[in-house]
């Protein structure tokens, strides 16, 4: 799959403004390091630095991804009960390369049992984080739609106000006119749940190939202010 087969508004393919050759640069030279795990609001409140938040349903490739945008093989860890953790993974993400910091939060699986074991915790922190610049809500490409746990995400971001992107994970099991159309179809069903919080363009990605990982670092650095808006 070629690389230029990132970002898809309804099936169009735009770019974003900062430039991928930044994310390089910076990643090439970046420091990653756990810091925390949370399971109250009092964990994390000391930390001040611009935050993106990854969620999504169990098993849906999350640790994977995550570590393949901070360039790891093993530090976020893929837990052993998939669907019963209550707490918030807080790592911090650094550059000799740029000035600034930014925290990056692993939100646990939802699925399974796990909305009544974090539904409380998860909603206070999406409704009064104010430091969280972005969810990048992971989805299944193969999978090709929404599940009901995805939709009633969906509905808190909406209800909460918080800028979400969906992230289309495994895309290197699909040719790419099947992403196409997965793409746009679960992108139109998203923004019509969460019309207001959701961006109408999802990021397509692979952890195993590596595949538009740049893309999603350049939109890290770009909600976070690390790279500017536009050039």
């Amino acid at each position: 799959m070629r690389s230029d087969l990132s970002l898809w508004k309804y099936g169009r393919h735009i770019h974003s403004a900062a430039s991928n050759g930044d994310a390089i640069t910076y990643f090439g030279q970046r420091d990653a390091k756990f810091l925390l795990s949370a399971v109250t609001s009092k964990h994390y409140s000391h930390l001040t630095d611009p935050e993106i938040t990854f969620a999504g349903r169990s098993n849906v490739g999350k640790s994977s991804l995550i570590n393949a945008v901070l360039r790891s093989s093993s530090l976020v860890k893929t837990s052993k009960k998939p669907g019963h953790t209550s707490a918030l993974n807080f790592f911090s993400l650094s550059s000799r390369a740029y000035p600034g910091s930014i925290t990056v939060v692993d939100m646990p699986g939802y699925g399974f049992r796990s909305h009544q074991e974090w539904g409380k915790f998860i909603m206070e922190y999406l409704s009064t984080r104010k430091e969280l610049q972005r969810v990048f809500m992971l989805v299944e490409a193969k999978v090709g739609e929404l599940k009901s746990t995805d939709e009633s995400f969906l509905d808190l971001v909406e209800q909460y106000g918080v800028s979400t992107q969906i992230v289309l994970t495994k895309t290197d099991k699909l040719k790419r006119a099947d992403l196409e159309k997965i793409s746009s179809s679960i992108i139109d069903a998203a923004t019509e749940i969460a019309p207001t919080a959701v961006l109408p363009q999802a990021i397509c990605c692979s952890s195993r190939t590596k595949t538009n990982i740049d893309q999603l670092q350049t939109e890290i650095l770009r909600v976070c202010h690390i790279l500017p808006t536009s050039k």
